[in-house]
């Protein structure tokens, strides 16, 4: 028996970092702006650490990128799509560094 998920009433957001994009189902349509970086920590463990900038942008209707500052611009984004496609900046790249890259700004860095 073929049983599909019922997915009808909820938002799905495809959040983009890097080469990855997961699909996580959203229940409640009343998540905040804090609460979406949260989620996003846990669905990228280990590549979205909580001391790195995080810029959070959404694909509208004309393909444009819109960046998401704060929960009023989250809960309109869900109001215009069932589907919210987002990608994700870390330190303003649209991935996230590899740790060799992080060693070598670091040992830059302390020798400056």
């Amino acid at each position: 028996m073929n049983r599909q998920l019922d997915l009808s009433g909820k938002v799905i957001m495809k959040a983009q970092l890097g080469e990855d994009i997961p699909k996580i189902p959203i229940h409640n349509e009343d998540i905040t702006y804090d609460e979406l970086v949260l989620m996003m920590q846990r669905v990228f463990r280990g590549k979205l650490l909580r001391n790195v900038e995080v810029t959070i942008k959404y694909k509208d209707a004309d393909d444009d990128l819109i960046t998401i500052f704060d929960s009023s611009d989250l809960s309109f984004a869900i109001q215009c799509s069932r589907t919210l496609k987002l990608t994700l900046f870390v330190n303003g790249q649209r991935r996230p560094l590899e740790s060799s890259q992080v060693k070598y700004l670091c040992r830059e860095l302390t020798e400056l």
